[in-house]
């Protein structure tokens, strides 16, 4: 397997990931919040690193204003439709069924410089601000440059300016860089090397040792997690991709294939699925939150919705209708 399937694999596990750190009900188990707060130490840097990743590996010599127009239609007018459609359904809905975050009209104004539909989507904001940056650094020494402006940015004790998402831009610039200086600086043959038997203590001893210090520098809190876990999460999952990229085959390789390409349309999507199947659960009367066998069945429940709804919509609905290709940024 090719280096990029391993990130395809990557990008599978990190959309779960994504999925259920955003089920998140009101007096969830302990185990379950601790398990969200890992996640989330490391999920959207993850997220981070690999698109910076791909980026500069399939870097093309384009001008810099088409570059631009590409990634307007590729992540912003997906962006603005799933806003209006998401603002939309909360304020036809939210008057008659439990609705998180409920909106006004105002909120379609809102969405022009805020992740106002859902907070989720400040990651299109700071993905789309980094795609205006990165590509005015034309050499490998001046993105190395940036990377360490962005180790400095992503540590100093400030916080940037909601808007257009600019704090998470801030905050999350440096796990972009981390995956362009990664191409830049030849860790593309460290991925190569990776099932090599030299090299397959050393992957496993970075899985270790990020299980060993979630747990005991953090005690199962990993509130406090910001400053190793992230590094450590993103070269873990990276291993674990690379191990199952040389071993799933079939169905199995195929259907972690197909979560991959869908991932941008689940990540769209699948909070407004989520919160159906949770007005579902409500409107049935089913307590999720009593015990934690009926809660892990509402949660898988809820989290399943959230992720093969919209692999359904992507492939039966999005992909077969021209103007819903480009709506939603799809080729």
């Amino acid at each position: 397997m090719s280096r990029l399937v391993s990130f395809d694999i990557a990008k599978a596990l990190c959309i779960i990931l994504v999925v259920i750190g955003h089920y998140f009900p009101g007096d969830s188990p302990q185990w379950y919040t601790t398990f969200r707060s890992w996640i989330y130490s490391f999920h959207m840097p993850l997220f981070m690193f690999a698109s910076g990743y791909i980026y500069i590996a399939f870097k093309r010599d384009e001008p810099y204003s088409t570059f631009v127009i590409k990634k307007i239609r590729r992540l912003m007018i997906p962006y603005f439709v799933v806003s209006v459609i998401v603002v939309s359904i909360k304020i036809a809905t939210q008057s008659s069924m439990y609705v998180e975050n409920p909106v006004t009209a105002m909120s379609y104004v809102r969405i022009l410089y805020l992740p106002e539909a859902g907070y989720f989507l400040w990651f299109i904001w700071a993905l789309f601000t980094m795609f205006l940056l990165v590509p005015l650094f034309k050499t490998k020494m001046a993105r190395l440059a940036l990377f360490v402006i962005a180790i400095v940015l992503h540590y100093l004790p400030v916080q940037g300016p909601a808007i257009f998402a600019l704090h998470n831009s801030m905050h999350m610039l440096v796990y972009f860089m981390l995956g362009v200086c990664c191409v830049d600086w030849g860790f593309s043959s460290i991925m190569g090397r990776m099932n090599a038997c030299a090299y397959r203590g050393i992957c496993l001893m970075t899985v270790v040792c990020f299980a060993a210090i979630s747990v005991l520098r953090y005690g199962f809190d990993f509130s406090g997690g910001g400053y190793l876990l992230p590094w450590l999460g993103i070269a873990s999952v990276m291993v674990v991709a690379v191990f199952v990229a040389g071993f799933a085959k079939g169905w199995a390789l195929s259907l972690i294939l197909t979560v991959s390409a869908s991932n941008y349309i689940i990540y769209l999507f699948h909070t407004t699925f989520e919160g159906f199947a949770k007005a579902l659960l409500q409107k049935l009367h089913i307590q999720i939150i009593n015990g934690d066998i009926t809660f892990i069945i509402g949660a898988v429940f809820v989290i399943l919705c959230g992720v093969i709804c919209p692999i359904l919509l992507h492939h039966f609905v999005l992909q077969r209708n021209r103007v819903c290709r480009f709506l939603f940024g799809l080729k």
